[in-house]
């Protein structure tokens, strides 16, 4: 009876964080132009579309997230509160990178301000002293272990998303179908409080959908792919798996975001390898070396999201496998990583 409760508050959540979204959506593309939140086509070398869009996702996702947190009372959850505040330092350097193109140390120190947020908040990553991990003492080399291995987290998918933001309706997509695995699991495990805030989420990334699916009548820009990331970077260290604990289902997350987190490796690998700026965009993604090899960027984007789908999949199921089994599985999705990238390299200039 609870499970079914749930499950109807959160539907409704859903519909209208979707409405809301929409909504916001449709009005932004009236209001960017009068505030010159456009992304203009000629301000880089790889930009493909030939007119100004509006780069307005983040403050649709902002607002969305910002307005049904309040109306539903769930600012009161400490870790939901935490996410909100943290989220909102990215959000809104994210919007000034939009408008005036921050430095990338300037962009770097702005994410390390909210993950340090985040944490002073209670919410990090405890694998170093959890009871699980081969030496559980809770000593200050394990508590900054921690630390730092979550501001690395949250760096680096922040970043994650960002960088794959470069063709319409992917990060969008990507995020779905993350947000959809936290919904499911919080709603199966009854974490209440955080099902309805992936309600939330999950609604912002349908209504964004519509209006960022090719041909996009609207960007996320900084803002909004930044923080998505963040935000999913947040919720993966705050839900409960169904058995275990961090220590021991600690690769769930990396299928979760396995497309993202495989981009974003592909190319600072790639760049490095062939002494390109790292922080500099370029034509070099996993879906542009898909579609230099004749796939079209349709399916390429259909393809990134087919993928990201069946890892989260795998990553369910690892939830319910024992220990040794799902460790197995992870490998060889690695595995299957690394020869990706090995073929999408070879011979990229």
């Amino acid at each position: 009876m609870k499970l079914i409760e749930n499950l109807d508050s959160g539907i409704l959540i859903l519909v209208a964080s979707i409405l809301i979204s929409t909504i916001l959506s449709w009005i932004s593309l009236f209001i960017a132009p009068k505030i010159n939140l456009m992304d203009d086509p000629r301000s880089a070398d790889h930009k493909k579309h030939k007119k100004k869009i509006p780069i307005t996702g983040g403050l649709i996702l902002f607002s969305t997230v910002f307005v049904l947190i309040i109306l539903t009372n769930l600012w009161d959850n400490s870790n939901i509160w935490a996410i909100l505040t943290s989220s909102s330092i990215i959000f809104f350097l994210g919007l000034l990178d939009d408008y005036i193109q921050l430095k990338p140390l300037q962009k770097l120190f702005g994410q390390f301000l909210g993950a340090s947020v985040l944490i002073l908040n209670g919410v990090q990553i405890n694998i170093f002293n959890s009871p699980e991990f081969i030496n559980s003492s809770e000593t200050i080399i394990n508590n900054w272990l921690n630390i730092g291995f979550t501001i690395f987290w949250m760096l680096a998918l922040a970043n994650a998303f960002n960088f794959i933001d470069s063709i319409d309706g992917l990060v969008v997509g990507l995020s779905g179908v993350s947000t959809l695995f936290f919904f499911i699991i919080s709603l199966t495990t009854g974490q209440e409080e955080l099902f309805l805030f992936c309600s939330i989420l999950l609604g912002v990334c349908i209504g964004l959908y519509f209006f960022n699916s090719h041909p996009a009548k609207l960007f996320l820009g900084d803002s909004g792919a930044q923080t998505l990331g963040f935000i999913l970077a947040s919720i993966a260290i705050i839900y409960n798996p169904l058995r275990g604990g961090q220590s021991s289902t600690w690769f769930v997350p990396i299928l979760i975001f396995y497309m993202p987190l495989f981009d974003l490796i592909l190319v600072v690998l790639s760049r490095f390898k062939r002494n390109k700026k790292i922080y500099k965009a370029s034509r070099d993604h996993t879906y542009h070396r898909l579609s230099d090899k004749g796939v079209s960027i349709h399916h390429s984007v259909l393809i990134i999201h087919g993928v990201s789908l069946v890892m989260s999949m795998i990553g369910y199921l690892c939830l319910n496998l024992s220990t040794i089994n799902a460790n197995l599985i992870f490998s060889s999705s690695i595995l299957i990583g690394v020869a990706a990238f090995i073929k999408l390299d070879k011979n990229y200039l």
